[in-house]
């Protein structure tokens, strides 16, 4: 099967042909699932920010101007299409860390305690410290580290000022250790 780029099926979705969109649809949607999953980490939830999240490109389709990719593009929907239904939920997991402070024998303790773990093990603890972040600082450091995006694509994704992600990156890096490290604790006191 022959698969054209992305610009051509657009092309023939604003000509009239609302079959082309099944391609971008099969192409785009585990990306649109992950990103979803990420913010929400309810399946069902991201499953169904997913749908809405191409719902909502479908019926923007003709303002695409084509300035960005059509990916950055899509994934800035699917993000604010699935923060927006976090935001509606009951079932907030905010953790507040603005004023973690980690000294560097801390530092030290911790990455000792984790260095010791099979990758397996440091995979768990990794996720379930992501898992008590607050969103939008999970899913910024998951676009920053695992989808390894750049600081300009996370800017054009989510609408925020180069400066305000660079800080919001530092702070969700402190975060994040700061949970790992009081998941860690047992594995820490055994070095002692």
């Amino acid at each position: 099967m022959v698969t054209n780029k992305d610009e051509y099926y657009i092309r023939e979705i604003l000509n009239g042909d609302p079959g082309s969109f099944s391609h971008l649809v099969e192409k785009y949607k585990d990306l649109a699932f992950h990103v979803s999953l990420k913010i929400l980490i309810n399946r069902e939830e991201a499953e169904e920010a997913a749908q809405d999240a191409f719902i909502k490109a479908y019926r923007a389709l003709p303002s695409f101007k084509g300035g960005a990719a059509f990916k950055t593009w899509f994934y800035r929907i699917v993000y604010n299409t699935a923060i927006s239904r976090l935001r509606s939920s009951q079932n907030k997991r905010d953790v507040s860390l603005e004023d973690v402070r980690i000294t560097d024998h801390e530092v030290e303790q911790t990455e000792t305690a984790f260095g010791r773990l099979s990758s397996e093990e440091r995979q768990r603890y990794l996720q379930e410290a992501l898992n008590k972040m607050n969103p939008e600082d999970r899913s910024l450091l998951m676009m920053f580290y695992f989808d390894e995006l750049s600081v300009v694509e996370i800017t054009e994704i989510t609408s925020m000022t180069e400066s305000n992600v660079k800080v919001k990156l530092h702070r969700g890096r402190k975060k994040l250790f700061e949970l790992l490290k009081g998941i860690l604790k047992d594995e820490i006191i055994s070095i002692l």
